[in-house]
């Protein structure tokens, strides 16, 4: 598979006060995270989990299908899940045994930073 090349000019660095500002007034608009990140010059990914992050944007429901991207398989946390590791975080639990508890329990592999990547984006929805 090749890679796909941007459109538009990425300036390199995180984005800025600046840059956050103008998400925050862009997606109040309306504008697609792609449309944004032409528009600010930044890379479409870290427009779209800065918009994850900060609750602009909820992820999109791809379905529960597991799939490959970029040799690994991919399996998206469902709705009970998202359950657990909620109840298991209030609960103090450190993210490397909600990782290991998910793994064990719906028995696909889960990693402390994914654990820590959707913690971030459920409690995004919730503000």
């Amino acid at each position: 598979m090749t890679k796909k090349k941007l459109d538009h000019l990425v300036r390199p660095g995180g984005l800025t006060d600046a840059d956050h500002e103008r998400i925050h007034e862009l997606a109040e608009r309306g504008w697609a995270s792609t449309r944004i990140a032409r528009e600010i010059e930044k890379h479409p990914s870290t427009v779209l989990w800065f918009m994850y992050r900060s609750g602009l944007r909820a992820p999109k429901d791809k379905g529960l299908k597991p799939y490959c991207r970029g040799g690994k398989m991919v399996y998206h946390y469902p709705p009970e899940e998202d359950e657990f590791i909620t109840a298991l975080r209030i609960a103090n639990a450190s993210l490397i045994e909600i990782a290991r508890k998910c793994t064990e329990r719906f028995g696909w592999p889960r990693s402390p930073h994914s654990v820590q990547n959707r913690l971030t984006m459920l409690a995004a929805r919730e503000v």
